[in-house]
Protein backbone atom coordinates (compact mmCIF):
# COMPACT_ATOMS: atom_id res chain seq x y z
CA UNK A 1 0.00 0.00 0.00
CA UNK A 2 2.53 2.42 0.93
CA UNK A 3 4.25 2.02 -2.88
CA UNK A 4 0.68 2.88 -3.79
CA UNK A 5 0.15 5.89 -1.75
CA UNK A 6 3.43 7.25 -3.13
CA UNK A 7 2.34 6.67 -7.02
CA UNK A 8 -1.02 8.32 -5.85
CA UNK A 9 0.35 11.56 -4.47
CA UNK A 10 3.30 11.67 -7.49
CA UNK A 11 0.25 11.02 -9.94
CA UNK A 12 -1.56 14.45 -7.77
CA UNK A 13 1.65 16.34 -8.27
CA UNK A 14 1.79 15.82 -11.99
CA UNK A 15 -1.91 16.49 -12.30
CA UNK A 16 -1.31 20.41 -10.61
CA UNK A 17 1.97 20.46 -12.42
CA UNK A 18 -0.02 20.08 -15.66
CA UNK A 19 -2.15 23.09 -14.96
CA UNK A 20 1.29 24.92 -15.65
CA UNK A 21 2.06 23.29 -19.26
CA UNK A 22 -1.45 23.72 -20.79
CA UNK A 23 -2.35 26.00 -22.92
CA UNK A 24 -5.89 26.16 -22.59
CA UNK A 25 -7.17 29.12 -20.62
CA UNK A 26 -9.09 27.26 -18.47
CA UNK A 27 -5.87 25.93 -16.99
CA UNK A 28 -4.16 28.90 -16.91
CA UNK A 29 -6.70 29.74 -14.63
CA UNK A 30 -6.48 27.41 -12.53
CA UNK A 31 -2.85 27.84 -12.57
CA UNK A 32 -3.33 31.15 -11.48
CA UNK A 33 -5.69 30.55 -8.72
CA UNK A 34 -3.19 28.00 -7.25
CA UNK A 35 -0.74 30.27 -7.30
CA UNK A 36 -2.85 32.82 -5.46
CA UNK A 37 -3.50 30.16 -2.74
CA UNK A 38 0.12 29.77 -1.95
CA UNK A 39 0.20 33.11 -1.58
CA UNK A 40 -2.76 33.45 0.66
CA UNK A 41 -1.37 30.37 2.73
CA UNK A 42 2.06 32.52 3.11
CA UNK A 43 0.01 35.49 4.17
CA UNK A 44 -2.30 33.69 6.35
CA UNK A 45 0.34 31.04 8.21
CA UNK A 46 1.39 33.65 10.45
CA UNK A 47 -1.82 34.83 11.68
CA UNK A 48 -2.83 30.85 12.34
CA UNK A 49 0.36 30.76 14.29
CA UNK A 50 -0.44 33.29 16.34
CA UNK A 51 -3.87 32.27 16.84
CA UNK A 52 -2.60 28.76 17.65
CA UNK A 53 -0.37 30.23 20.34
CA UNK A 54 -3.22 32.87 21.55
CA UNK A 55 -4.84 29.67 22.41
CA UNK A 56 -2.59 27.17 23.95
CA UNK A 57 -2.19 30.68 26.11
CA UNK A 58 -5.74 31.05 27.31
CA UNK A 59 -6.43 27.34 27.76
CA UNK A 60 -3.07 27.26 30.30
CA UNK A 61 -4.72 30.42 31.65
CA UNK A 62 -8.05 28.78 32.32
CA UNK A 63 -8.73 26.26 34.49
CA UNK A 64 -8.60 22.29 33.69
CA UNK A 65 -12.86 21.74 33.63
CA UNK A 66 -12.66 25.70 31.37
CA UNK A 67 -9.93 23.94 29.17
CA UNK A 68 -12.19 21.28 28.10
CA UNK A 69 -14.97 23.10 27.68
CA UNK A 70 -13.30 25.64 25.41
CA UNK A 71 -11.64 22.95 23.63
CA UNK A 72 -14.96 21.30 22.81
CA UNK A 73 -16.16 24.78 21.34
CA UNK A 74 -13.65 25.49 19.30
CA UNK A 75 -13.16 22.04 17.43
CA UNK A 76 -17.40 21.40 16.68
CA UNK A 77 -16.81 25.10 14.87
CA UNK A 78 -14.01 23.53 13.61
CA UNK A 79 -15.83 20.53 12.29
CA UNK A 80 -17.82 22.86 11.10
CA UNK A 81 -15.64 24.74 9.12
CA UNK A 82 -14.86 21.14 7.54
CA UNK A 83 -17.93 20.16 6.24
CA UNK A 84 -18.35 23.63 4.04
CA UNK A 85 -14.79 22.65 2.91
CA UNK A 86 -16.63 20.85 -0.85
CA UNK A 87 -18.50 24.28 -1.15
CA UNK A 88 -15.76 26.19 -2.24
CA UNK A 89 -13.08 24.61 -4.33
CA UNK A 90 -10.31 27.90 -3.35
CA UNK A 91 -9.62 25.56 -0.32
CA UNK A 92 -7.89 23.42 -2.18
CA UNK A 93 -4.24 24.10 -2.09
CA UNK A 94 -3.01 21.40 -5.35
CA UNK A 95 -5.43 20.51 -8.00
CA UNK A 96 -8.73 18.53 -6.22
CA UNK A 97 -8.93 15.17 -6.18
CA UNK A 98 -11.19 13.95 -7.99
CA UNK A 99 -12.22 10.43 -7.56
CA UNK A 100 -13.01 10.02 -11.14
CA UNK A 101 -9.88 11.19 -12.66
CA UNK A 102 -7.88 7.92 -10.35
CA UNK A 103 -10.39 5.13 -11.18
CA UNK A 104 -8.36 4.46 -14.67
CA UNK A 105 -5.61 3.87 -13.31
CA UNK A 106 -4.34 0.79 -11.37
CA UNK A 107 -4.57 1.37 -7.96
CA UNK A 108 -6.29 -0.50 -5.25
CA UNK A 109 -9.80 0.56 -3.83
CA UNK A 110 -7.93 0.98 -0.25
CA UNK A 111 -4.71 3.03 -1.22
CA UNK A 112 -7.41 5.38 -2.89
CA UNK A 113 -9.43 5.33 0.42
CA UNK A 114 -6.05 6.01 2.26
CA UNK A 115 -4.62 8.04 0.29
CA UNK A 116 -7.64 10.81 -0.44
CA UNK A 117 -7.92 11.14 3.24
CA UNK A 118 -4.25 12.37 3.84
CA UNK A 119 -4.94 14.40 0.61
CA UNK A 120 -7.49 16.18 2.99
CA UNK A 121 -4.10 17.54 4.69
CA UNK A 122 -3.51 19.67 1.59
CA UNK A 123 -5.76 22.08 1.81
CA UNK A 124 -6.28 25.43 3.57
CA UNK A 125 -8.64 23.80 5.95
CA UNK A 126 -6.32 21.50 7.19
CA UNK A 127 -3.20 23.04 7.66
CA UNK A 128 -5.00 25.59 9.49
CA UNK A 129 -6.35 22.77 11.42
CA UNK A 130 -3.16 21.46 12.03
CA UNK A 131 -1.66 24.05 13.98
CA UNK A 132 -4.98 24.80 16.36
CA UNK A 133 -4.50 20.92 17.46
CA UNK A 134 -1.14 21.47 18.53
CA UNK A 135 -2.09 24.36 20.57
CA UNK A 136 -4.77 22.24 22.31
CA UNK A 137 -2.63 19.18 22.94
CA UNK A 138 -0.12 21.91 24.90
CA UNK A 139 -2.87 24.05 26.38
CA UNK A 140 -4.52 20.24 28.18
CA UNK A 141 -1.36 18.92 28.75
CA UNK A 142 0.11 21.33 31.06
CA UNK A 143 -2.55 20.86 33.32
CA UNK A 144 -1.63 17.57 33.58
CA UNK A 145 1.27 16.30 31.72
CA UNK A 146 0.42 12.90 32.76
CA UNK A 147 -2.24 12.63 30.48
CA UNK A 148 -0.19 13.96 27.60
CA UNK A 149 -0.91 9.99 25.81
CA UNK A 150 -4.54 10.35 25.91
CA UNK A 151 -4.46 14.13 24.77
CA UNK A 152 -2.26 13.01 21.89
CA UNK A 153 -4.79 9.67 20.88
CA UNK A 154 -7.85 12.18 21.25
CA UNK A 155 -6.12 14.75 18.70
CA UNK A 156 -4.75 12.12 16.43
CA UNK A 157 -8.68 11.07 16.11
CA UNK A 158 -10.57 13.77 16.32
CA UNK A 159 -8.00 15.39 13.00
CA UNK A 160 -9.35 11.66 11.13
CA UNK A 161 -12.67 12.94 11.68
CA UNK A 162 -12.89 15.93 10.52
CA UNK A 163 -10.30 14.50 7.42
CA UNK A 164 -12.97 12.14 7.02
CA UNK A 165 -15.95 14.05 7.47
CA UNK A 166 -14.50 17.36 4.78
CA UNK A 167 -14.18 14.05 2.48
CA UNK A 168 -17.36 12.67 2.59
CA UNK A 169 -19.05 16.03 2.34
CA UNK A 170 -16.30 16.12 -1.09
CA UNK A 171 -17.83 12.59 -2.17
CA UNK A 172 -21.46 13.62 -1.73
CA UNK A 173 -20.82 16.68 -3.89
CA UNK A 174 -19.26 14.52 -6.71
CA UNK A 175 -22.12 12.34 -6.33
CA UNK A 176 -24.50 14.95 -7.15
CA UNK A 177 -22.26 17.19 -9.45
CA UNK A 178 -23.90 15.61 -12.67
CA UNK A 179 -27.32 17.23 -11.46
CA UNK A 180 -27.18 20.84 -11.42
CA UNK A 181 -30.70 20.97 -9.03
CA UNK A 182 -29.25 18.83 -6.62
CA UNK A 183 -26.02 20.67 -6.77
CA UNK A 184 -27.86 23.93 -6.13
CA UNK A 185 -29.56 22.32 -2.91
CA UNK A 186 -26.63 20.77 -1.34
CA UNK A 187 -24.16 23.61 -1.76
CA UNK A 188 -27.36 25.91 -0.01
CA UNK A 189 -27.41 23.21 2.99
CA UNK A 190 -23.55 23.50 3.41
CA UNK A 191 -24.04 27.12 3.37
CA UNK A 192 -27.00 27.27 6.03
CA UNK A 193 -25.04 27.04 9.30
CA UNK A 194 -22.57 29.82 8.26
CA UNK A 195 -25.43 32.14 6.97
CA UNK A 196 -27.73 31.01 10.39
CA UNK A 197 -24.87 31.91 12.34
CA UNK A 198 -24.14 35.76 10.00
CA UNK A 199 -28.08 36.47 10.21
CA UNK A 200 -28.31 34.82 14.03
CA UNK A 201 -26.72 38.06 15.23
CA UNK A 202 -28.91 40.19 14.18
CA UNK A 203 -32.07 38.66 15.99
CA UNK A 204 -29.37 38.52 19.16
CA UNK A 205 -29.21 42.61 18.45
CA UNK A 206 -32.80 43.04 18.11
CA UNK A 207 -33.88 40.98 20.31
CA UNK A 208 -31.75 42.11 23.11
CA UNK A 209 -29.65 44.70 24.18
CA UNK A 210 -27.43 43.18 26.91
CA UNK A 211 -27.78 39.43 29.15
CA UNK A 212 -29.97 41.22 31.36
CA UNK A 213 -33.20 42.42 29.31
CA UNK A 214 -33.81 38.80 27.61
CA UNK A 215 -37.12 38.55 25.60
CA UNK A 216 -40.52 37.58 26.98
CA UNK A 217 -40.22 34.31 25.10
CA UNK A 218 -37.18 33.17 26.52
CA UNK A 219 -37.73 34.76 30.32
CA UNK A 220 -38.11 31.28 31.73
CA UNK A 221 -37.54 29.73 35.05
CA UNK A 222 -34.31 27.87 33.82
CA UNK A 223 -32.65 31.02 32.05
CA UNK A 224 -33.24 33.42 35.09
CA UNK A 225 -31.59 31.07 37.11
CA UNK A 226 -28.39 30.87 34.82
CA UNK A 227 -28.36 34.32 33.94
CA UNK A 228 -28.19 34.54 38.01
CA UNK A 229 -24.92 31.96 38.09
CA UNK A 230 -23.61 34.22 35.29
CA UNK A 231 -23.87 37.81 36.92
CA UNK A 232 -20.96 36.93 39.08
CA UNK A 233 -18.90 35.48 36.72
CA UNK A 234 -19.81 38.24 33.80
CA UNK A 235 -19.21 40.81 36.26
CA UNK A 236 -16.02 39.95 37.07
CA UNK A 237 -14.58 39.52 33.54
CA UNK A 238 -16.23 43.29 32.92
CA UNK A 239 -14.23 45.12 35.59
CA UNK A 240 -10.92 42.62 36.32
CA UNK A 241 -8.65 43.89 38.70
CA UNK A 242 -5.92 41.52 37.07
CA UNK A 243 -5.06 38.97 34.04
CA UNK A 244 -5.57 36.11 36.24
CA UNK A 245 -8.86 37.12 37.95
CA UNK A 246 -10.04 38.12 34.70
CA UNK A 247 -9.36 34.20 33.27
CA UNK A 248 -11.09 32.99 36.76
CA UNK A 249 -14.13 35.21 35.86
CA UNK A 250 -14.04 33.21 32.15
CA UNK A 251 -13.43 29.54 33.88
CA UNK A 252 -15.97 30.21 35.75
CA UNK A 253 -18.41 30.95 32.54
CA UNK A 254 -17.55 28.30 30.99
CA UNK A 255 -17.99 25.56 33.81
CA UNK A 256 -21.15 27.19 34.33
CA UNK A 257 -22.81 27.30 30.82
CA UNK A 258 -21.26 23.49 30.37
CA UNK A 259 -21.90 23.31 26.96
CA UNK A 260 -19.85 19.61 26.35
CA UNK A 261 -23.21 18.31 27.50
CA UNK A 262 -24.75 18.63 23.94
CA UNK A 263 -21.84 19.25 22.02
CA UNK A 264 -19.93 16.10 22.47
CA UNK A 265 -22.60 13.94 21.33
CA UNK A 266 -21.89 16.05 17.65
CA UNK A 267 -19.32 13.74 15.50
CA UNK A 268 -16.06 15.16 16.95
CA UNK A 269 -16.92 15.56 20.50
CA UNK A 270 -15.78 12.17 21.26
CA UNK A 271 -12.75 12.47 20.60
CA UNK A 272 -12.35 15.79 22.13
CA UNK A 273 -13.99 14.37 25.40
CA UNK A 274 -10.95 12.00 25.40
CA UNK A 275 -8.73 15.29 25.45
CA UNK A 276 -10.37 17.12 28.03
CA UNK A 277 -11.81 14.56 30.61
CA UNK A 278 -8.25 13.13 31.56
CA UNK A 279 -7.48 16.51 32.41
CA UNK A 280 -10.31 16.72 34.92
CA UNK A 281 -9.47 13.24 36.14
CA UNK A 282 -11.94 11.35 34.67
CA UNK A 283 -9.82 8.58 33.17
CA UNK A 284 -12.79 6.13 32.95
CA UNK A 285 -15.19 8.27 30.84
CA UNK A 286 -12.27 10.04 28.74
CA UNK A 287 -10.92 6.27 27.85
CA UNK A 288 -14.45 5.47 26.74
CA UNK A 289 -14.52 8.59 25.15
CA UNK A 290 -11.46 7.94 22.96
CA UNK A 291 -13.21 4.05 21.89
CA UNK A 292 -16.25 5.52 21.33
CA UNK A 293 -14.54 8.02 18.77
CA UNK A 294 -12.79 5.48 17.20
CA UNK A 295 -16.04 4.05 16.83
CA UNK A 296 -17.30 7.11 14.38
CA UNK A 297 -13.75 7.01 12.68
CA UNK A 298 -14.88 3.56 11.88
CA UNK A 299 -18.27 4.59 10.55
CA UNK A 300 -16.85 7.42 8.68
CA UNK A 301 -13.93 5.29 7.07
CA UNK A 302 -17.17 3.08 5.85
CA UNK A 303 -19.26 5.57 4.74
CA UNK A 304 -16.57 7.34 2.56
CA UNK A 305 -15.57 3.45 1.27
CA UNK A 306 -19.02 3.25 0.43
CA UNK A 307 -19.46 6.48 -1.66
CA UNK A 308 -16.40 5.92 -3.60
CA UNK A 309 -17.47 2.47 -4.30
CA UNK A 310 -21.06 3.71 -5.99
CA UNK A 311 -19.17 6.71 -7.53
CA UNK A 312 -16.63 3.52 -8.89
CA UNK A 313 -19.41 1.67 -10.19
CA UNK A 314 -20.64 4.90 -12.02
CA UNK A 315 -23.16 5.62 -9.44
CA UNK A 316 -24.71 9.30 -9.46
CA UNK A 317 -27.71 11.16 -7.88
CA UNK A 318 -30.41 12.92 -10.30
CA UNK A 319 -34.11 14.40 -8.87
CA UNK A 320 -35.23 12.34 -11.81
CA UNK A 321 -36.53 13.87 -15.26
CA UNK A 322 -39.07 16.03 -16.43
CA UNK A 323 -41.58 15.91 -19.61
CA UNK A 324 -40.82 18.54 -21.41
CA UNK A 325 -44.75 20.53 -23.00
CA UNK A 326 -45.05 23.21 -25.49
CA UNK A 327 -47.15 25.82 -24.69
CA UNK A 328 -48.31 28.00 -27.46
CA UNK A 329 -50.17 30.42 -25.22
CA UNK A 330 -48.03 33.26 -26.27
CA UNK A 331 -48.93 32.55 -29.88
CA UNK A 332 -52.28 34.18 -29.20
CA UNK A 333 -51.24 37.38 -27.82
CA UNK A 334 -51.33 40.00 -30.12
CA UNK A 335 -48.00 41.41 -32.17
CA UNK A 336 -45.68 39.73 -34.23
CA UNK A 337 -45.65 36.00 -33.43
CA UNK A 338 -41.62 35.72 -33.49
CA UNK A 339 -41.38 38.24 -30.61
CA UNK A 340 -43.96 36.45 -28.46
CA UNK A 341 -41.59 32.99 -29.69
CA UNK A 342 -38.44 34.57 -28.79
CA UNK A 343 -39.75 35.79 -25.24
CA UNK A 344 -41.12 31.99 -24.51
CA UNK A 345 -37.83 30.75 -25.20
CA UNK A 346 -35.79 33.63 -23.32
CA UNK A 347 -38.48 33.15 -20.61
CA UNK A 348 -38.13 29.07 -20.43
CA UNK A 349 -33.78 29.47 -20.86
CA UNK A 350 -34.14 32.00 -18.22
CA UNK A 351 -35.74 30.07 -15.28
CA UNK A 352 -33.09 26.70 -16.32
CA UNK A 353 -30.02 29.48 -15.77
CA UNK A 354 -28.51 29.18 -12.16
CA UNK A 355 -27.54 32.81 -12.25
CA UNK A 356 -31.76 33.39 -12.11
CA UNK A 357 -31.71 31.41 -9.17
CA UNK A 358 -28.64 32.65 -7.67
CA UNK A 359 -29.56 36.41 -7.74
CA UNK A 360 -33.01 35.65 -6.37
CA UNK A 361 -31.30 33.78 -3.47
CA UNK A 362 -29.03 37.18 -2.78
CA UNK A 363 -31.81 38.93 -2.97
CA UNK A 364 -33.41 37.34 0.03
CA UNK A 365 -29.86 37.40 1.95
CA UNK A 366 -29.87 40.90 1.51
CA UNK A 367 -33.50 41.62 2.59
CA UNK A 368 -32.88 39.40 5.84
CA UNK A 369 -29.95 41.17 6.45
CA UNK A 370 -31.53 44.50 6.27
CA UNK A 371 -34.87 43.08 8.53
CA UNK A 372 -32.99 43.65 11.80
CA UNK A 373 -30.75 46.63 11.00
CA UNK A 374 -33.75 48.90 9.46
CA UNK A 375 -35.76 47.91 12.55
CA UNK A 376 -32.83 48.89 14.58
CA UNK A 377 -32.86 52.41 13.09
CA UNK A 378 -36.40 52.64 12.65
CA UNK A 379 -36.38 52.15 16.73
CA UNK A 380 -33.57 54.72 17.10
CA UNK A 381 -35.42 57.33 15.29
CA UNK A 382 -38.83 56.72 16.80
CA UNK A 383 -36.34 57.36 20.37
CA UNK A 384 -34.44 60.57 18.84
CA UNK A 385 -37.59 62.04 16.91
CA UNK A 386 -36.95 65.69 18.87
CA UNK A 387 -33.57 65.42 17.76
CA UNK A 388 -33.71 64.73 13.90
CA UNK A 389 -35.14 66.84 11.70
CA UNK A 390 -39.11 65.61 10.39
CA UNK A 391 -38.15 65.82 6.53
CA UNK A 392 -34.96 63.36 7.18
CA UNK A 393 -37.12 61.42 9.39
CA UNK A 394 -39.89 61.14 6.14
CA UNK A 395 -37.32 60.61 3.54
CA UNK A 396 -34.93 58.14 5.19
CA UNK A 397 -37.65 55.15 4.59
CA UNK A 398 -37.58 56.37 0.58
CA UNK A 399 -34.01 56.83 0.48
CA UNK A 400 -33.34 53.42 1.64
CA UNK A 401 -36.15 51.82 -1.18
CA UNK A 402 -33.88 53.66 -3.78
CA UNK A 403 -30.50 52.77 -2.54
CA UNK A 404 -31.71 48.93 -2.72
CA UNK A 405 -33.35 49.46 -5.80
CA UNK A 406 -30.24 51.19 -7.47
CA UNK A 407 -28.06 48.27 -6.03
CA UNK A 408 -30.34 45.56 -7.70
CA UNK A 409 -30.77 46.79 -10.52
CA UNK A 410 -26.99 46.91 -10.56
CA UNK A 411 -26.72 43.25 -9.66
CA UNK A 412 -29.61 42.05 -12.57
CA UNK A 413 -27.63 44.50 -14.99
CA UNK A 414 -24.17 43.14 -14.62
CA UNK A 415 -25.18 39.36 -13.82
CA UNK A 416 -28.07 39.06 -17.10
CA UNK A 417 -28.60 41.86 -18.89
CA UNK A 418 -24.91 43.20 -19.95
CA UNK A 419 -24.03 39.85 -21.18
CA UNK A 420 -26.91 38.32 -22.06
CA UNK A 421 -26.07 36.22 -24.47
CA UNK A 422 -23.03 34.90 -22.97
CA UNK A 423 -25.43 33.97 -20.09
CA UNK A 424 -29.42 33.13 -21.50
CA UNK A 425 -29.06 30.06 -23.74
CA UNK A 426 -25.92 30.80 -25.47
CA UNK A 427 -25.92 27.40 -27.10
CA UNK A 428 -29.02 28.45 -29.02
CA UNK A 429 -27.04 31.61 -30.33
CA UNK A 430 -26.18 29.99 -33.38
CA UNK A 431 -29.39 28.95 -34.73
CA UNK A 432 -30.64 32.61 -33.77
CA UNK A 433 -28.14 34.37 -36.15
CA UNK A 434 -28.65 31.67 -38.97
CA UNK A 435 -32.44 33.28 -38.69
CA UNK A 436 -33.92 35.53 -40.77
CA UNK A 437 -35.94 36.98 -37.34
CA UNK A 438 -35.87 41.01 -37.46
CA UNK A 439 -33.10 41.30 -34.51
CA UNK A 440 -34.97 44.54 -32.74
CA UNK A 441 -37.27 41.43 -31.54
CA UNK A 442 -34.15 39.79 -29.90
CA UNK A 443 -33.37 42.57 -28.09
CA UNK A 444 -37.17 43.53 -27.63
CA UNK A 445 -37.73 40.00 -26.04
CA UNK A 446 -34.51 39.27 -24.32
CA UNK A 447 -35.52 43.20 -22.57
CA UNK A 448 -38.67 42.11 -21.33
CA UNK A 449 -37.51 39.05 -19.81
CA UNK A 450 -34.92 40.63 -17.81
CA UNK A 451 -37.64 43.72 -16.60
CA UNK A 452 -40.26 40.94 -15.58
CA UNK A 453 -37.70 39.20 -13.76
CA UNK A 454 -35.98 42.78 -12.09
CA UNK A 455 -39.60 44.04 -11.15
CA UNK A 456 -40.30 41.10 -9.72
CA UNK A 457 -37.13 41.72 -7.41
CA UNK A 458 -38.15 45.30 -6.96
CA UNK A 459 -41.37 44.23 -5.84
CA UNK A 460 -39.89 41.84 -3.21
CA UNK A 461 -37.28 44.72 -2.13
CA UNK A 462 -39.94 47.73 -1.68
CA UNK A 463 -42.47 45.37 0.29
CA UNK A 464 -40.12 44.78 2.69
CA UNK A 465 -39.00 48.41 3.08
CA UNK A 466 -42.49 49.47 3.36
CA UNK A 467 -43.45 47.02 6.09
CA UNK A 468 -40.36 47.96 7.81
CA UNK A 469 -40.99 51.74 7.85
CA UNK A 470 -45.15 51.51 7.56
CA UNK A 471 -44.15 54.29 4.56
CA UNK A 472 -46.89 52.99 1.95
CA UNK A 473 -44.94 55.65 -0.46
CA UNK A 474 -42.08 53.64 -0.54
CA UNK A 475 -43.15 50.72 -2.83
CA UNK A 476 -44.53 52.96 -5.90
CA UNK A 477 -41.69 54.78 -5.39
CA UNK A 478 -39.86 52.08 -5.49
CA UNK A 479 -41.41 50.35 -8.58
CA UNK A 480 -41.66 53.43 -10.66
CA UNK A 481 -37.65 53.56 -9.62
CA UNK A 482 -36.71 50.13 -10.93
CA UNK A 483 -38.86 50.57 -13.99
CA UNK A 484 -36.97 53.43 -15.29
CA UNK A 485 -33.61 52.26 -14.14
CA UNK A 486 -34.62 49.31 -16.36
CA UNK A 487 -36.24 50.65 -19.35
CA UNK A 488 -33.60 53.39 -19.37
CA UNK A 489 -30.19 51.42 -18.89
CA UNK A 490 -31.07 48.82 -21.27
CA UNK A 491 -29.60 50.59 -24.54
CA UNK A 492 -26.04 50.48 -22.61
CA UNK A 493 -26.66 47.17 -21.12
CA UNK A 494 -27.63 46.21 -24.29
CA UNK A 495 -24.41 47.49 -26.01
CA UNK A 496 -22.58 46.05 -23.54
CA UNK A 497 -23.88 42.64 -24.12
CA UNK A 498 -22.65 43.35 -28.11
CA UNK A 499 -19.47 44.55 -27.48
CA UNK A 500 -18.03 42.68 -24.19
CA UNK A 501 -19.97 39.35 -24.48
CA UNK A 502 -18.91 36.24 -22.67
CA UNK A 503 -18.58 32.80 -22.24
CA UNK A 504 -20.48 33.25 -18.14
CA UNK A 505 -19.11 30.73 -16.00
CA UNK A 506 -22.55 28.56 -14.75
CA UNK A 507 -20.75 25.94 -12.38
CA UNK A 508 -20.20 27.10 -8.86
CA UNK A 509 -16.18 28.29 -7.89
CA UNK A 510 -14.32 30.13 -5.67
CA UNK A 511 -14.31 32.88 -8.10
CA UNK A 512 -15.07 34.28 -11.34
CA UNK A 513 -12.81 33.37 -14.77
CA UNK A 514 -14.31 37.09 -15.96
CA UNK A 515 -15.68 40.21 -15.20
CA UNK A 516 -18.06 42.12 -16.26
CA UNK A 517 -16.62 45.48 -16.86
CA UNK A 518 -18.75 46.76 -19.56
CA UNK A 519 -21.70 46.38 -17.22
CA UNK A 520 -20.37 48.30 -14.65
CA UNK A 521 -20.14 50.88 -17.18
CA UNK A 522 -23.29 50.75 -18.59
CA UNK A 523 -24.72 50.97 -15.03
CA UNK A 524 -22.56 53.95 -14.37
CA UNK A 525 -23.88 55.87 -17.75
CA UNK A 526 -27.39 54.37 -17.56
CA UNK A 527 -28.38 55.11 -13.76
CA UNK A 528 -27.10 58.71 -12.53
CA UNK A 529 -30.15 60.38 -15.23
CA UNK A 530 -32.58 58.15 -14.26
CA UNK A 531 -31.47 59.15 -10.09
CA UNK A 532 -31.50 62.75 -11.18
CA UNK A 533 -34.76 62.66 -12.39
CA UNK A 534 -36.62 60.65 -9.33
CA UNK A 535 -34.70 60.75 -6.53
CA UNK A 536 -33.11 64.10 -6.38
CA UNK A 537 -36.24 66.47 -6.61
CA UNK A 538 -37.99 64.51 -4.38
CA UNK A 539 -34.58 65.34 -1.79
CA UNK A 540 -34.68 69.21 -2.69
CA UNK A 541 -38.35 70.03 -3.73
CA UNK A 542 -41.10 67.42 -3.76
CA UNK A 543 -43.19 69.58 -5.80
CA UNK A 544 -41.03 69.32 -8.94
CA UNK A 545 -41.97 65.67 -9.08
CA UNK A 546 -45.31 66.49 -10.82
CA UNK A 547 -42.76 67.36 -13.68
CA UNK A 548 -39.52 65.40 -13.28
CA UNK A 549 -41.77 61.50 -12.55
CA UNK A 550 -43.53 61.70 -16.55
CA UNK A 551 -40.14 63.42 -17.22
CA UNK A 552 -37.87 60.39 -16.33
CA UNK A 553 -40.38 57.94 -17.97
CA UNK A 554 -40.49 60.17 -21.67
CA UNK A 555 -36.92 60.58 -21.29
CA UNK A 556 -35.93 56.23 -20.41
CA UNK A 557 -38.44 55.43 -23.76
CA UNK A 558 -37.46 58.35 -26.09
CA UNK A 559 -33.53 56.55 -25.42
CA UNK A 560 -34.68 53.24 -25.59
CA UNK A 561 -36.69 53.43 -28.68
CA UNK A 562 -34.05 55.53 -30.56
CA UNK A 563 -31.39 53.45 -29.68
CA UNK A 564 -33.34 50.22 -30.43
CA UNK A 565 -32.80 49.85 -34.61
CA UNK A 566 -28.83 51.05 -34.21
CA UNK A 567 -27.94 48.60 -31.71
CA UNK A 568 -30.35 46.01 -34.01
CA UNK A 569 -28.00 46.70 -36.88
CA UNK A 570 -24.74 46.25 -34.66
CA UNK A 571 -25.97 43.22 -33.46
CA UNK A 572 -26.46 41.78 -36.57
CA UNK A 573 -23.20 42.84 -38.13
CA UNK A 574 -21.37 41.54 -34.59
CA UNK A 575 -23.03 37.82 -34.27
CA UNK A 576 -20.17 36.04 -35.47
CA UNK A 577 -17.80 37.62 -32.85
CA UNK A 578 -20.45 37.28 -30.25
CA UNK A 579 -20.83 33.75 -31.09
CA UNK A 580 -17.13 33.14 -31.09
CA UNK A 581 -16.94 34.65 -27.25
CA UNK A 582 -20.21 32.44 -25.98
CA UNK A 583 -19.42 29.25 -27.28
CA UNK A 584 -15.70 29.03 -26.43
CA UNK A 585 -14.74 26.56 -23.51
CA UNK A 586 -12.92 28.29 -20.61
Amino acid sequence: MIAELGTLFWLQWKLTLAMFRSHRMGARWRAVEFLLRIVSLVFSLPLILALATGLAIVLIMLSPTAAYELTMLINCGIFFLWLLLPASYSSQIVERFEMSRLFVYPIRFRSIIVGSTLMATLTMTGLWTLPLLLAEIVGLAWHRPIALPFVLLGALSLFVVLALAGRIMDDLFDLVAGDRRLRALMLALLTLPAMTCWLGQYAIQYSTDNYTSLPSILQTPMTSELRQSLEPALAQMNEPHSVHEFFAGASNALEILRLSRWLKWLPPGWATAGMGQVVTENWGQALLSLCLSVVIVAMLLWMHADITRRLMAGAALTVGTERVRSHNRFYRLPGPSAFWVLFQKDWVHLWRNPISRRLIFSTLIVLVAMFFPLRGIAQGTEQGRGEIPAGVLEALPLLVTALVVVMTAMTVGAGLTGNYFGTIDREGFATLALSTVDRRYVLLAANLVTWLYSLGLFAGVSLVVTLLSRTWAAFPFGMYLGLCLQIGGAPAYNLAAIIGPYRTQLQFSGGRKRGNLWSLLAWAISAPPVVALVVLPYVLWRPALFLTLPLSLVYCLGVYLLTLKPLARLLQRREHTILQAVIAEE
